[in-house]
């Protein structure tokens, strides 16, 4: 199917997820030359493929025949260009599903990740002390619990934007409630942000915009 979910948030937000069922060809038939982008879809696996199409495919639907430009900065993070007017965008795809997030005048990062116990043996390579702490005393499973903390941190480390981080020493979260309470912290700056997220199927999405 084509758009599986559009949400429409504060100061024209939009976040946007595909569910894929498509084949290859028809995804890049539905696609054609409507957007205009410097680097191009290099992946070897037909999975990898079929989530670059589907993401791009989104911004088609969600803004139709606008002139569309997605570009990469030095730091390969993602900007548009949507008939002239810059537009932040943050992407993400897993599994079956790929999503992006949009704004204008905003730092952004999304998530996409599918809630297995696997998480559970890396846990070890990004979680700090303080998050260890909120885990032990958590009383949903531990399995989603660090599943939202890693997913969490991908989102900041998008939004950041700048690469170099420690998923220990610089994403800090604070909060597993909804909203997620998160942290990032270098040398240079420190700010706090409401993480916000969603279950689709068996997967979490995690979302955080900065002006």
């Amino acid at each position: 199917m084509p758009l599986f979910k559009h949400i429409t948030l504060p100061n024209e937000s939009q976040i946007g997820i595909w569910e894929i069922t498509e084949t290859l060809q028809t995804l890049s038939e539905q696609l054609g030359n409507s957007i205009e982008e410097p680097s191009k879809n290099n992946f070897k696996k037909e999975v990898h493929q079929l989530q670059w199409y589907a993401s791009r495919l989104l911004l088609k639907y969600i803004f139709g025949p606008a002139k569309i430009i997605l570009d990469k900065d030095e730091f390969n993070k993602p900007s548009l260009l949507i008939d002239g007017q810059h537009y932040a965008i943050s992407i993400s795809h897993t599994g079956k599903y790929a999503a992006i997030f949009i704004a204008k005048n905003k730092d952004l990062g999304i998530d996409l990740e599918k809630i297995d116990d696997r998480i559970l043996i890396v846990s070890h390579k990004f979680l700090n002390e303080q998050e260890i702490e909120i885990l032990n005393h958590t009383t949903i499973n531990k399995t989603l619990a660090c599943t939202k903390i890693w997913s969490a941190k991908e989102t900041m480390y998008k939004l950041y934007g700048k690469k170099s981080l420690d998923f220990k020493k610089n994403l800090l979260i604070q909060s597993i409630d909804k909203p997620l309470k998160g942290c990032i912290f270098t040398k240079d700056l420190h700010f706090e942000l409401d993480i916000d997220f969603i279950f689709i199927d068996d997967f979490i999405l995690t979302y955080a915009s900065r002006q």
